[in-house]
């Protein structure tokens, strides 16, 4: 699984590379004054991608800042009792899970990123004690996206309706498994346009684990403990 990543990307520079392979995007909302350093994890909002025309992907992206953590159409009650912790789809399940289903066959979407967080027990490692923290990104591409869900749902505290995502994640690659059994896989941007296209591949393009050396894996100190004049000098 993975519960925090980066994206140390702004819009600007996200929609040049788009436009690389000839993809425009269009943004709905206006761009957060979030720091580019600060990692993302569950309930906070971040950048998605969606189709503008879900029958063509390729015509033009809409982009926006969407709640991390999928919340049901079918959850009524209030946002704070949906509790199970949907900010992963797991890829055995993501077509039949009654939470993911509907969005996985009419709703899919892009979760830019430039690097992503797993943890890990060092050896003697206690409870209460720092885990030791690896971030992986990848060789030559300094971007990727995550194959992601959106959903649209009506908590009863949120009459306006509310719009949440979730991430796909699969079985670890070869360089992820010493330390964590299972991983979102990534896909470069042409990659992406495929997991957006709902007569396409859908998790099938999922299934192909990247071999050895696909992924750079470094160790990192954890980010609490930091400000971000010392992340930045890493």
């Amino acid at each position: 699984m993975c519960n925090e990543y980066q994206k140390r990307i702004a819009r600007g520079p996200l929609t040049e590379r788009f436009s690389e392979i000839n993809i425009p995007i269009h943004w709905a909302d206006a761009e957060p004054n979030r720091d580019l350093d600060e990692p993302i994890r569950p309930t906070d909002r971040a950048t998605i991608l969606r189709a503008a025309d879900p029958g063509d992907p390729a015509s033009g992206l809409e982009g926006l800042e969407m709640r991390w953590w999928l919340v049901p159409a079918f959850h009524r009650g209030p946002l704070s009792a949906w509790r199970s912790m949907c900010t992963n789809a797991r890829i055995e399940t993501v077509d039949t899970a009654p939470t993911f289903r509907e969005a996985y066959r009419r709703r899919r979407c892009l979760v830019p990123l430039t690097s992503f967080i797993e943890y890990s027990e060092p050896p003697g490692w206690k409870k209460g004690k720092p885990k030791t923290r690896h971030e992986i990104s990848w060789a030559n591409e300094d971007v990727r996206v995550f194959a992601g869900l959106w959903e649209r749902s009506t908590p009863e505290d949120q009459p306006d309706g509310l719009e949440t995502f979730a991430f796909v994640t699969a079985p670890a690659p070869t360089d992820i498994a010493p330390f964590h059994d299972r991983a979102p896989p990534t896909l470069s941007l042409a990659q992406g346009l495929a997991w957006l296209d709902l007569e396409g591949p859908g998790k099938a393009l999922l299934e192909d684990l990247p071999g050895p050396g696909a992924y750079q894996v470094a160790e990192r100190p954890r980010d609490q403990l930091m400000t971000p004049e010392m992340r930045r000098l890493l």
